[in-house]
């Protein structure tokens, strides 16, 4: 090993999934990075700790000693800003300057990273594959540089704008993996509708959302990072007359329905759902985004919530609640990580981010 290189180099591993000897070749790419190193093994990315440097395969070292630090900020933030002029403006040097660290990475790796036929910069697959290591490994520096002098966390603040769906389940093991990381850091959680939260990241209100992907128009000029898929459920208190029952959907809308409001994306879903059944007019409605009325009402009537299977889980799993056996085709979305390319995250907003993708 080749201690102390900081550049992506490729390995060949001769021991094929045919077994020793095969001819056959698995090919992992390795980025080693500021000391940290990625490794790419069929389209997985993976961290490696306690693996310093690089493989000393002859082509390999060369590249390696030939990338610098000043390639991988200018290529990361080109591909984030998606051009070469609001990239200069960024880092604060000149556009040629930026242009000339891209070529010369190019060069180096043997590959273009960009398509300039295109309006703006845009990622070619070998791009977006050294996008990722190369994102993180500057993460990894920032936090660790941080870390060293002890200022993360000083007078620094990360802005959640988050769903019902996701405040329930997914976000609090993240927070409490942050907190227990980064304990200085103020964390402030802002609830809302996912089209209200959209133009809050939009006007650097907050760092970034959490929630379901929402419509092209709501998300143009955004980026959307898949987390996981969640669906929608139809919930009915323990001793509801439904209860283990084979229902209709026309059962259903005898009873009284817990939706939420007219114009959110979960409302959308749901329509989109009834009217692929037939069903286009809906009445006896309590439209909420509270997911502490739904539970509360649900416990004490006979009421039907049409909600994100997250905001009722730990009901369900405690046989509080049950789900009506509907056919859900078509109830499940992704829920992820919406982001501005305009705005710079914060050594916080970074590692925050670097533990909701770790999750």
């Amino acid at each position: 090993m080749a201690q102390g290189c900081d550049l992506p180099t490729l390995a060949l591993d001769r021991n094929a999934a045919d077994g020793p000897g095969s001819r056959s070749l698995h090919i992992t790419t390795r980025y080693a990075i500021a000391g940290i190193e990625w490794i790419r093994y069929r389209n997985r990315y993976e961290i490696s700790f306690g693996i310093v440097g690089i493989t000393t395969f002859g082509i390999a070292e060369a590249i390696a000693r030939k990338v610098r630090l000043r390639h991988v900020r200018c290529f990361v933030t080109v591909a984030r800003k998606k051009s070469f002029v609001l990239a200069s403006e960024d880092l604060g040097i000149t556009q040629p300057a930026v242009s000339r660290s891209v070529r010369e990475l190019e060069h180096i790796l043997g590959h273009q990273l960009f398509d300039r036929s295109t309006r703006g910069a845009e990622l070619t697959p070998q791009g977006r594959d050294f996008f990722v290591a190369a994102e993180n490994s500057l993460n990894q520096i920032w936090q660790g540089t941080n870390a060293v002098i002890g200022n993360l966390g000083a007078n620094e603040t990360v802005r959640i704008g988050a769903l019902p769906n996701v405040c329930s389940q997914f976000l609090p093991s993240v927070l409490k993996d942050f907190k227990t990381a980064a304990p200085k850091v103020r964390v402030l959680i802002i609830p809302g509708t996912n089209a209200d939260l959209l133009g809050r990241l939009r006007s650097n209100e907050c760092d970034f959302v959490l929630g379901r992907l929402s419509t092209s128009d709501d998300m143009r000029g955004l980026v959307f990072e898949a987390l996981y898929d969640e669906p929608l459920v139809f919930v009915v208190r323990e001793c509801h007359p439904l209860a283990g029952q084979n229902v209709t959907i026309e059962e259903v809308l005898g009873y009284q329905l817990l939706v939420p409001p007219e114009g959110t994306i979960i409302r959308q879903e749901m329509e989109r759902y009834l009217a692929g059944r037939g069903v286009t007019q809906l009445s006896n409605l309590i439209e909420t985004t509270s997911s502490d009325l739904q539970r509360a009402y649900l416990r004490m009537t006979d009421s039907i919530a049409i909600t994100p299977r997250g905001v009722v889980q730990d009901e369900l799993e405690n046989r509080e609640f049950v789900t009506l056996p509907l056919d859900e085709g078509g109830l499940s979305g992704p829920v992820g990580l919406t982001t501005n390319p305009d705005m710079r995250p914060s050594p916080a907003v970074q590692r925050f981010l670097t533990v909701i993708r770790q999750s």
